[in-house]
């Protein structure tokens, strides 16, 4: 959890940098444009800079959230009230020595041109407006977070690295999270449409025994001396991820097609799917391979029999 804090407070970090010199590049515009136009430091020079500052308060509460929101919805993480608070108190800080340095730059401005009452009654606004609004903000991810995670069928990425043996950082990395969850939630719709309980098992089964093999090329690590040996070795376990990858994507090609009606499922494509399956084997070992694809077959049989 802290892992995915520290992703998402470097991702937040990023943009929050990106809206203030997005901010810095619209007021320099507004400054040469009105000075152009004989205008420096008139009202209406003074609004369009305030409206640029309101502009970046509005953008960091929205922006930043929803940061919060897509890491969180694709690891299925709630949010809980220590982090929620965290999130609040950092967002408000910004915003706060945002409204400051408007105050330090614009006040004078506004109060030589007389109207410095109507500037401090307006930045008090400013401020308790994306104050409410952030808050307003936060409520509604907390709802959406909470919705999502009562959906019975959702598997987080720490269920899926106990259920397959892949660690939250391999499913990353490799793209796998979104799929494997999506296998997830179609087979347990397949469960409740009487489908033979133990032919959906052998596809986790299946999956689980692909991964064992992979992290047992992993660890056959040659000694350190031996140079050629490590390098065969690395592109052995590369290869071993890429094929195991691609072996579950296709399983994932085959439950989808499983899902739609027989008329319009494309059996070239499901016969295709099933060779790509058996040729990520090619270079396995006879008999460990034939143990894995005894759990897929029968999968790939649901398909296969209603095609001939």
């Amino acid at each position: 959890m802290e892992d995915l804090d520290v992703k998402i407070d470097t991702l937040c970090r990023e943009k929050l940098f990106t809206l203030i010199q997005e901010n810095s590049v619209r007021t320099t515009k507004i400054n040469i444009r009105q000075t152009r136009n004989n205008k420096k430091h008139s009202i209406e020079h003074l609004d369009e800079i305030y409206a640029s500052y309101d502009k970046l308060l509005r953008g960091m509460s929205r922006e930043l959230l929803n940061i919060e929101k897509v890491v969180r919805l694709k690891f299925l993480l709630l949010l809980n009230e220590e982090r929620k608070l965290r999130v609040l108190s950092g967002i408000n800080e910004e915003m706060h020595l945002i409204i400051q340095d408007v105050i330090k730059k614009y006040q004078g401005l506004y109060t030589l041109k007389g109207f410095g009452d109507e500037f401090n009654s307006r930045i008090e606004k400013t401020a308790a407006k994306h104050k409410e609004n952030l808050e307003a903000l936060m409520d509604k991810l907390v709802q959406t977070l909470d919705k999502e995670m009562q959906n019975a069928d959702s598997i987080t990425p720490d269920q899926l690295q106990e259920k397959y043996g892949i660690d939250r950082e391999t499913l990353n990395q490799m793209h796998l999270v979104k799929v494997l969850q999506e296998i997830h939630i179609m087979l347990g719709k397949m469960d409740q449409n009487n489908i033979d309980e133990s032919i959906l098992n052998g596809v986790h089964e299946g999956i689980i025994e692909r991964v064992k093999y992979a992290k047992t090329v992993e660890n056959q690590i040659p000694p350190s001396r031996d140079i050629l040996a490590r390098k065969a070795w690395r592109m052995r376990v590369a290869k071993e991820t890429v094929k195991m990858k691609e072996m579950i994507y296709a399983l994932h090609s085959l439950a989808e097609s499983v899902q739609k009606p027989e008329e319009l499922r494309n059996h070239d494509i499901i016969q295709k799917t099933w060779r790509r399956i058996k040729e990520t084997f090619d270079e396995y070992p006879k008999e460990e391979a034939e143990v894995i694809l005894d759990k897929l077959k029968p999968f790939y049989d649901l398909l296969d029999n209603q095609i001939h």
